[in-house]
């Protein structure tokens, strides 16, 4: 029987990374979509379910280097934080200003998802070079 549970967690470890790894792919081509935090994510569940989807990831060569640094020192580099903010509270204010929808619905919640990210970012440490 947990021979059984551990494949079905495989599987759906997979499936979650397959599916963070389409977003993170389409992620690098969309302008406005985050790419890297999806294949991080990805590569994340793919280290508890497939050694080989896991490798695809951390040694592709377009994106690889990025997400292997972050998931082995946590660090991001000071000019992708500075994107990342810019991009956070541009995307943000553009929402806030035309959004048709309710305060309390959507620009509480959204102020708090830019904070939030923020503060996560801040709170990694910074890539020298």
């Amino acid at each position: 029987m947990i021979g059984l549970l551990g494949k079905f967690k495989r599987l759906i470890f997979v499936t979650i990374g397959l599916i963070f790894l389409g977003l993170g792919i389409i992620g690098y081509i969309l302008p406005g979509l985050p790419g890297t935090i999806w294949l991080i994510l990805s590569a994340t569940f793919f280290l508890r379910s497939s050694e080989r989807l896991y490798r695809l990831v951390v040694q592709n060569r377009f994106f690889g280097r990025q997400v292997g640094d972050f998931l082995e020192t946590g660090q991001i580099p000071a000019k992708v934080k500075l994107i990342a903010i810019i991009s956070i509270w541009g995307f943000s204010l553009v929402s806030l200003i035309y959004a048709p929808y309710p305060l309390l619905y959507f620009d509480v919640p959204l102020l708090l998802l830019a904070v939030f990210g923020t503060v996560y970012i801040f709170s990694r440490p910074t890539k020298d070079g």
